[in-house]
């Protein structure tokens, strides 16, 4: 018969079963499948006749056979005698030669091994415990048919505290899936939301062309730079980006170009504060209003001036070093800016970012360019845009609104140089003022009405045929005069009709002019 290999033989071949659970498999079968391969090095080291591992886990009403090397067979592991096996002093069993020392975990105990057993072996058990991820411990025990004398039972303390640990890690396996499979459905469900409130059937139709470009971006690690002009998004659309990449999981971090210290931090005199950049390590940075760089540099203040260089080379050289220091330090961070002018003019007015911007398309540190269309570009997201922010602002008061199709065709005749941001504004003004469920012309703020000066819309508007703005001004005047004048100027009367509350007949009173003709 070959000789069994010595205690210490038995304990490194089970290490060296140890090998990394693997990620693609279930976390209970990688277990399970860790334990069997460490019993199987156990059992033709030691030329024991069995071994298994049981375990039971916090709240578990049973404890279960979870490997057998070769097999469990006919061998009587169940009810009583499996959940005894946990104690560190199993009833009915004596301990081994040398085990007085200890009756904790480790100290092994012996006894007949019952029906089914070999000839000439003993039932070898070592108890032990693991802690639980989730809170408690787990209680487990090393099972072992072996020979009395044999070298298995020596090297049974060893092999039941390797069992031990790799229990914790197969554990702390299973909590790591468990809670990124969590996360993964908390990112999806964000994503979900912000994808559908730009793209989605609900979504804004005039932003249908830049769904690919966002898309494309998102699969990319490179930088974006996002330009349009105020209020059109570009922050949503970074942080977007960010849900819909690989770097969903870890933080997404927000500052200005202009401030400096709020970027790269600061390191004074060994006290260190900490910028956007090392916030956002491992995930994404968005930096706000490059456009503000372009005017106030480095003669008036040089911190400010060396913020474009500084951008510079933490695009396109993946390092930094914070205020007041000298230290190099490596960027983990994906960039994406943000600015109200385009490339040309950014290129045109900061020359230090010429660099940013010297190849098309994204490569060799290149920087993707994606623009955001004002809402004058989309007339048709408008009503969509103000429905969903009325729906958000009355809705926090169990309201349910919308707007008559007269006051829809009025603000889709204005401007909206405040463009996406300037929707929620004036949703909230139209529903301080309104009088009734449906918002209509006589809600809307009076700048709606108001012709921009030089009688255009904007500055990408030159040559198109202007908004009948007057003629809806005109509307609401002639409609409130009438009213005023059919009761003899009792606006209490006027009001009632208009189904207006006295005080916002005042107000259009006064922003009107209105006056009875005979004072005037």
């Amino acid at each position: 018969m070959q000789s069994a290999f010595s205690p210490l033989d038995i304990v490194t071949g089970m290490a060296r079963a140890m090998r990394p659970l693997s990620g693609d498999t279930a976390p209970r079968a990688a277990l399970d499948d860790l334990l069997r391969g460490m019993l199987a090095a156990f059992v033709d080291a030691s030329h024991a006749a069995r071994a298994g591992v049981i375990l039971l886990l916090p709240g578990d009403e049973v404890p279960c056979l979870r490997a057998a090397v070769p097999d469990a067979g006919t061998w009587d592991v169940s009810g009583e005698r499996l959940r005894d096996s946990l104690h560190p002093g199993p009833p009915g069993l004596v301990r081994a030669p040398g085990g007085e020392a200890s009756q904790g975990d480790g100290a092994v105990f012996f006894g007949r091994p019952g029906r089914g057993g070999a000839p000439d072996t003993v039932l070898a058990v070592a108890a032990f415990g693991a802690p639980h991820p989730g809170g408690g411990e787990v209680r487990g025990a090393l099972l072992a048919e072996t020979e009395p004398q044999g070298p298995g039972l020596a090297a049974m303390p060893a092999a039941a505290g390797l069992l031990a640990r790799a229990v914790e890690s197969g554990l702390h396996l299973a909590d790591l899936r468990a809670a990124h499979a969590a996360e993964t459905v908390a990112l999806r469900s964000r994503v979900l939301a912000g994808f559908a409130e730009a793209f989605g059937p609900g979504g804004c139709p005039g932003l249908a062309g830049v769904r690919l470009e966002v898309e494309r971006a998102a699969r990319e690690p490179g930088t974006v730079l996002f330009w349009g002009e105020p209020g059109t998004g570009k922050a949503q659309f970074a942080r977007l980006i960010h849900e819909l990449s690989p770097r969903a999981a870890r933080p997404f971090a927000a500052a200005r170009a202009q401030a400096v210290e709020e970027v790269f931090g600061r390191d004074d005199s060994g006290a260190a504060s900490l910028g956007a950049v090392e916030d956002a390590a491992g995930g994404t940075l968005y930096v706000a209003d490059m456009a503000a760089l372009a005017s106030d540099m480095a003669e008036t203040d040089p911190a400010r001036g060396d913020a474009a260089a500084r951008l510079v080379r933490l695009v396109r050289e993946g390092w930094f070093t914070r205020v007041q220091s000298a230290v190099r330090r490596r960027a983990k961070v994906r960039v994406i800016l943000g600015s109200s002018l385009a490339p040309e003019a950014l290129r045109r007015r900061i020359p230090e970012l010429a660099a940013l911007f010297g190849q098309p398309e994204t490569g060799d540190g290149g920087v993707r360019t994606i623009r955001l269309p004002s809402l004058r570009e989309r007339p048709d997201d408008v009503p969509v845009l103000l429905q969903r922010a009325v729906d958000l602002l009355a809705g926090r008061a169990g309201e349910r609104l919308s707007f008559t199709p007269r006051a829809i065709r009025a603000l889709c005749a204005y401007p909206w140089p405040g463009n996406d941001e300037e929707v929620r504004m004036i949703a909230a003004e139209a529903l301080l003022s309104r009088s009734g469920r449906r918002l209509d012309v006589g809600d809307l703020p009076a700048r709606i009405f108001s012709p921009p000066p030089g009688g255009g819309t904007g500055p990408d508007d030159a040559g198109k045929k202007a908004p009948s703005a007057d003629t809806l001004w005109d509307m609401e005047k002639a409609r409130v005069r009438a009213a005023l004048e059919r009761h003899g100027w009792v606006r209490t009367r006027a009001a009632q009709e208009l189904g207006l509350t006295p005080r916002q007949l005042g107000w259009r009173v006064k922003r009107h002019g209105l006056r009875p003709r005979d004072e005037g």
